[in-house]
Order: structure tokens, then sequence, then C-alpha cells
């Protein structure tokens, strides 16, 4: 409780995320962290123009212990694993987070513009144009959101049927079914977890700025990134 606490926005904040955190997002009402205070709901918009703008301030709290940037000067590769990390770390933490930058208009709201802006610059002075900088820090973002939005999903999701039948009415991963197909057997097996998951992002992150760092070796006046399959058709047509 924050009875004794002055009204403030970070103090707001603040007890709206431990809200969040117990008992998920859409507990978060002006009248539930009113009552935090021992106040009426109407005293707190003296201080957050609404729950939108709660929101807001509740991602800020959020991610102010999960920095962005390292507080050294990184190589752009270690840029980008710190960033992804620190992504990873905020949104486990805090799964609820994901349904706040996920919201249009809101999805850069966990990085400063001065913290995209060295990123962008670091990526730049590799060797990257700046649509190239743009495309490395949006997937590297889109891999650990769409990561966490699975894993979190899998735990808090609302439960519900575990398969659903296919066009001829059976469920498509029966037992019977399944035993025939024994890779696919064990990935359904080992399940969705957070450590799981993690793994999975680091590989990908590594396998990406591998790819990244091929494409910056090759010899010059070579491209400077591969031709998307979208190119590749107009070029043929």
């Amino acid at each position: 409780m924050s009875r004794n606490l002055p009204l403030s926005p970070a103090a707001i904040a603040a007890a709206a995320v431990r809200i969040a955190d117990a008992d998920g997002l859409d507990a978060v009402s002006m009248r539930r962290v009113a009552a935090e205070f021992g106040v009426s709901a109407m005293a707190l918009y003296r201080h957050v123009a609404d729950r939108s703008a709660l929101l807001l301030l509740m991602a800020e709290a959020a991610t102010r212990d999960y920095a962005l940037l390292p507080a050294r000067n990184l190589s752009w590769q270690e840029t980008l694993v710190h960033l992804a990390d620190a992504q990873w770390r905020a949104f486990s933490a805090h799964p609820w987070l994901l349904r706040v930058v996920l919201t249009p208009r809101r999805l850069v709201n966990m990085a400063t513009p001065a913290e995209v802006e060295v990123v962008l610059s670091r990526l730049v002075s590799a060797g990257l144009s700046e649509d190239e900088g743009f495309d490395c820090l949006l997937g590297i973002s889109a891999a650990v959101i769409g990561t966490a939005s699975i894993t979190a999903a899998a735990h808090f999701g609302a439960p519900g049927k575990a398969d659903d039948p296919g066009p001829d009415g059976h469920l498509r991963w029966a037992p019977d079914a399944v035993a025939q197909h024994p890779q696919a057997a064990r990935f359904q097996a080992r399940g969705i977890s957070y450590p799981g998951s993690r793994r999975s992002l680091d590989f990908f992150v590594a396998s990406f700025i591998a790819g990244v760092e091929q494409d910056l070796n090759k010899a010059p006046g070579g491209p400077t990134r591969p031709v998307s399959w979208k190119e590749e058709n107009e070029t043929q047509q």
C-alpha cells in the first residue's frame, strides 16, 4: 500500500506497476490505483491525465531498471546483444508491458530518442546504410517482442483448447497423429518456457548478427544486403 506517500506521477506509476505485476494490466484502473493511496480516483487526475497517460508512465517506470544502452561504448554487435537482453528482461519481469508497447504509437516508448540515435549511429558507422540500420533495430526488437509474446501467452494466456480440429474434423495434434512425426513430437513435448525461449532468442540474435557481419565483409562493390524476395520478383518482371 502507498497510503503514506504523497501523490505524484512517479508514485502513482509505481503503484500501478505493482498492481499490474500482481494481477495483470486489466486490473489497473484509476479507481484501483487511487485505493492504494486511500484517495478518490479524481485525486489522481491532478497528476495523471487519464489511464492512457498512466500506461505510458508505467512503461517508463517498468523499464527504468533495464537500460537499453550499456554504460560504456561497445561495438555495434555488443550493442544489439545488450538491446535484446534489456528488452527481454523487461518483458520477462513485466509481461503486461507487451500490451502497452504494442499499442499503436507506443512501440518506441521503451527507448529515448537519444538511445535510438546511438544505436543507429553505431550501425551506420559499421558500414550499414541508414535504412539497413533501421532494419537491424526493428528486426532485433521484433524478435524479442515476438518471442516474449509467445512465451507470455503460453504462461498467462486464457485457458482454451490445446488443439483445434483440422478440415477433416480430426485433431491435428492428437497423440496418434504426432507419433508419426518424431521431431514434431519432441517439439511439442519441449513446450514453451522462459529459459527455452531465451535460448531460442539468443540463437536468433547471434545468427542475425553473424548474417549482418557476413554482409559487411563482402567484397567492395557488392550488395550491402541480400536482395529480398519482393525485389527479386520486381526485377524479373
